[in-house]
């Protein structure tokens, strides 16, 4: 949809020490003792991830749609910066069912710390343009130009199809892109929600949950481990020492959380449970939308493996 673009992080090296210091003293300790690591789960998506990016596939994406924008603005008697992409790896990849290895988890745990010295380092927005009305009409759109999309639950969500936003979108992904990209987004959010509440699934929660337990990391699901720790670290922040703590905790409890998974066989229930969800909650209309999307998505990505490797020749 029509957002103005991010921008990507360069950790100064200060943060980049500290950061060190966070996942190396905790790698050791999360892992000490725990004998061999068990091997890395599938990373169980909704429709098989039709709804997601790589990070290294949103990166040389949003890089197209950052060069489509400012030709379009010029045109418009607009200056524009195209801006690098500020999501990281870890916040862009992160399995929505809460699913985790045991690599990730001894090397970054939640990636809570990580993600807090990775925004915290983020450069201010670079560039100097206007940031005027006529500016932002031309970057993001109109009013009269207005495009709604209905979801699947009745709702909408909407753009403005003649912003250079929205014309660069198009250019990179396909005129009918902005139309199916929510719908299966909301697709993907309505098979999580029905495999989490499949009976195969909590059975398979509460294996999880007695693990926990037994590890000294009581937790009801796995995003209650999350929750706990990252609502301790605004106090923490402000204290290298506390950050630091609260960052070997992270990987302890992450590590004991990828090893309850794995006995618990939580990413092999989920892989069940969900083929069988979304055969059950999809109509064959809603499974059409998703083929499309998917055949779109990969013309995108071959696409945008042809201009990279065009521009890196030149």
């Amino acid at each position: 949809m029509s957002t103005l673009p991010a921008r990507r992080a360069a950790v100064p090296t200060a943060l980049a020490v500290l950061f060190a210091s966070v996942l190396a003293g905790c790698s050791l300790d999360g892992a000490a003792g725990h004998g061999p690591a068990a091997s890395e789960p599938p990373d169980v998506r909704p429709l098989s991830g039709a709804a997601s990016f790589s990070h290294a596939q949103a990166v040389r994406l949003h890089d197209l749609e950052e060069q489509a924008i400012a030709p379009c603005m010029a045109a418009r008697g607009q200056r524009y910066t195209p801006q690098p992409r500020v999501a990281s790896a870890r916040s862009e990849e992160t399995n929505p069912y809460g699913l985790l290895g045991p690599r990730k988890a001894a090397a970054d745990g939640y990636g809570i710390v990580g993600e807090y010295l990775y925004l915290r380092s983020s450069p201010p927005p670079s560039g100097d343009e206007s940031r005027a009305p006529a500016w932002r009409r031309a970057l993001t759109g109109t009013a009269k130009h207005r495009v709604s999309v209905r979801l699947p639950d009745g709702s909408r969500v909407e753009y403005f199809a003649d912003g250079c936003v929205a014309r660069a979108r198009a250019e990179v992904y396909g005129a009918d892109w902005d139309r199916t990209e929510p719908v299966v987004a909301a697709l993907s959010t309505r098979v999580l929600a029905a495999v989490e509440k499949d009976p195969d699934y909590r059975a398979a929660i509460r294996r999880w949950s007695a693990c926990m337990a037994e590890t000294g990391h009581p937790a009801d699901d796995p995003q209650a481990s999350r929750a706990r720790l990252n609502g301790r670290l605004a106090k923490a922040a402000a204290d290298p020492t506390s950050l630091r703590a609260l960052g070997r905790e992270e990987i302890r409890t992450a590590t004991a959380d990828a090893r309850c998974q794995a006995r618990a066989e939580l990413a092999k229930t989920i892989g069940r449970v969900q083929r069988s969800v979304e055969k059950r909650v999809l109509s064959a209309a809603e499974r059409g939308v998703v083929a499309r999307h998917v055949a779109a998505k990969r013309d995108v990505l071959k696409a945008s493996m042809t201009s990279g490797a065009s521009r890196s020749g030149r």
